[in-house]
């Protein structure tokens, strides 16, 4: 292919209009929810995960000696 081939397939890139404040703002609230969401998701999981190692630990050490 060649160069002249190719442009009919590349479209060219149009920079983003910027944002107004308002849109800014939310668009910022809507970030952070989506991190606090991903953060809290980790907590809980590290935490099954704690409890998970825990039961078994307990577990293994009441089982009887064979």
């Amino acid at each position: 292919m060649t160069i002249n081939e190719l442009r009919g397939f590349i479209s060219p890139i149009k920079p983003a209009a910027p944002l107004t404040p308002a849109k800014a703002r939310i668009d910022s609230l809507k970030r952070t929810k989506d991190a606090a969401a991903k953060n809290l998701k980790a907590e809980r999981d590290r935490q099954k995960l704690t409890k998970a190692q825990h039961t078994i630990a307990a577990v293994s050490t009441s089982l009887p000696q064979i």
